[in-house]
């Protein structure tokens, strides 16, 4: 990793640290694993760790996407590590459309909604997303108070859910995990 940032690869965005949201999908994935391989596409992935699982444990076809150029580096050098393979591209949440939308089964991300901006944008997502049957949304977060308000602001949907969720191991965390569509359908 030092040589990375020798090599003037310093995320900015967020993105020094691995979130503990991530955690409480991690586990929620390792106790109902999906059904069949899924094309992923994970948002605000950071380093890349949820990214990493998904396709270590259960050879989902993963992309890796953050809005910081930076980390795409060492969420490679996380998937190498990890004998993985995962896609890194740089995007907003802005600007996942319906044609990036396109390919993928499952959108997931951790602790993402920071602030009314992103909030907004969640939402916009949200309610691209409900129109489609296709594709599951995830999205983990220990509680802050921008998610909150997106909870509050999705509860009049019929395809979003919402439930509490804590772990032991490998952090002692809570929060909840929100999610849009049906996830019956991928998972066991």
């Amino acid at each position: 990793m030092h040589k990375l940032v020798a090599a003037g690869h310093n995320p900015v965005h967020f993105a020094k640290k691995v979130w503990q949201s991530n955690f409480l999908l991690m586990d929620f994935f390792a106790r109902r694993p999906p059904k069949t391989q899924l094309n992923v596409l994970e948002i605000g992935a950071g380093w890349g760790s949820l990214s990493v699982f998904l396709n270590k444990h259960y050879n989902a076809k993963v992309t890796a996407c953050d809005l910081d150029e930076q980390v795409a580096p060492y969420q490679q050098l996380l998937a190498r590590r990890n004998h993985s393979k995962v896609q890194s591209e740089t995007c907003s949440i802005e600007q996942i459309n319906d044609q990036k939308l396109h390919p993928f089964d499952l959108i997931v991300a951790s602790d993402i909604c920071y602030d009314g901006k992103t909030q907004a944008a969640i939402t916009q997502l949200i309610e691209r997303l409900i129109c489609r049957t296709d594709t599951v949304f995830l999205l983990a977060d220990t509680g802050r108070r921008s998610f909150l308000r997106l909870t509050e602001d999705t509860q009049i949907y019929q395809q979003v859910s919402l439930q509490g969720y804590s772990i032991e191991q490998p952090l002692d965390t809570q929060g909840y995990i929100l999610s849009v569509n049906p996830i019956k359908d991928i998972l066991c």
